[in-house]
């Protein structure tokens, strides 16, 4: 079963290697094998600092949301809290599209001296891919839903604060620019660039779990996080990583993950990753019940429910991949 997962010449990593991956070079032998060490932790490390610098590229969209609200004390307090399904998509967009253009880009022109598609951005069956992610990110996220729902765990809220309904639509779809940036922009992070930095080097299986504490790591600050939210968000990693190497790129993990919050937080109206974003929704549910399996005030990624979810799909994903010819790479074809 793991035969395929444990093969280093992994269509993605054979992307990363194609694309001319190389590491500056230090005259003197000791100080380029101590470089060479250190160039996973640098690159983790850099990983992890990449949100922190793109947030402030959200600069421009927390004024507009200040002065929408005329300065008022509650937004002061919270300046990127927005019931505008516009400013909320803008804050995602703003915040998030600098993981591509700039930070990722730019580290990987510096210095790795390889293109961006070699993070797994083939132009071969783009749509394809792209669509079969959607359908496979939406259906995550509902069945954990109806499942919950039948057993009277999920319910209807009616809130005059939250635009929800059909009147919703055109909010709904506006959010759905923003999470279509913000999935792409934390895959490309944590799938497209630390997973073959670790698993070219250590193996998929390092790649795969550091890509994916990293992951985890990237939501230490979300509100109202628990022990079973983290290992929750640990899961979607191992998923979204699984899923990239059996598809050999990102495009399928990119619509996965931007559906699987889309429908969460924007068709459902449940909290996503803890928050509530955009204040629009085609349909207003809550969770009740236990806390342990509806995740609570963190949303659904907080509970068993999902947990199971993940798992279900991890096995899944094994095993088509153990159905897969290991140890032959796709050809490559590069796109820019």
């Amino acid at each position: 079963m793991f035969g395929y997962l444990l093969n280093s010449n992994n269509q993605l990593f054979e992307l990363a290697r194609q694309g001319s991956l190389e590491i500056p070079r230090f005259h003197g032998r000791t100080r380029q094998k101590v470089w060479e060490c250190a160039y996973p932790l640098v690159a983790f490390l850099y990983a992890g600092l990449v949100p922190i610098l793109s947030s402030f590229c959200s600069a421009p969209v927390i004024l507009v949301n200040l002065a929408s609200e005329q300065f008022s004390e509650y937004v002061l307090r919270n300046p990127t809290s927005s019931n505008s399904p516009i400013i909320s998509s803008m804050f995602l967009v703003f915040s998030f599209l600098p993981f591509f253009f700039l930070f990722i880009w730019g580290w990987l022109g510096v210095l790795e001296h390889r293109s961006f598609w070699t993070t797994g951005l083939e132009r071969t069956g783009i749509w394809q891919k792209y669509s079969h992610g959607a359908l496979v990110g939406t259906g995550m996220m509902l069945s954990p839903v109806v499942v919950l729902a039948m057993f009277g765990l999920i319910q209807v809220e009616v809130d005059p604060l939250v635009w929800a309904g059909v009147a919703a639509l055109p909010g709904v779809l506006i959010m759905l620019v923003g999470w279509l940036v913000q999935g792409a922009a934390e895959e490309t992070l944590s799938r497209g660039f630390l997973l073959p930095v670790f698993g070219i080097r250590y193996g998929p299986i390092w790649g795969i779990l550091v890509s994916s504490i990293q992951f985890s790591f990237l939501h230490l600050l979300n509100p109202n996080l628990n022990l079973i939210a983290l290992i929750n968000l640990f899961l979607f990693g191992v998923f979204a990583s699984i899923y990239a190497m059996k598809e050999g790129g990102l495009w399928g993990v990119f619509a996965i993950h931007s559906f699987w919050n889309w429908t969460q937080g924007n068709l459902l109206g449940l909290e996503v990753s803890g928050s509530t974003i955009g204040g629009t929704t085609l349909l207003n549910l809550k969770s009740r019940g236990s806390d342990l399996i509806t995740g609570g005030a963190f949303g659904l990624e907080g509970g068993l429910a999902v947990t199971v979810v993940l798992i279900v799909g991890c096995l899944i994903i094994f095993r088509q991949m153990s159905r897969m010819k290991t140890g032959v790479p796709q050809p490559v074809e590069e796109i820019g």
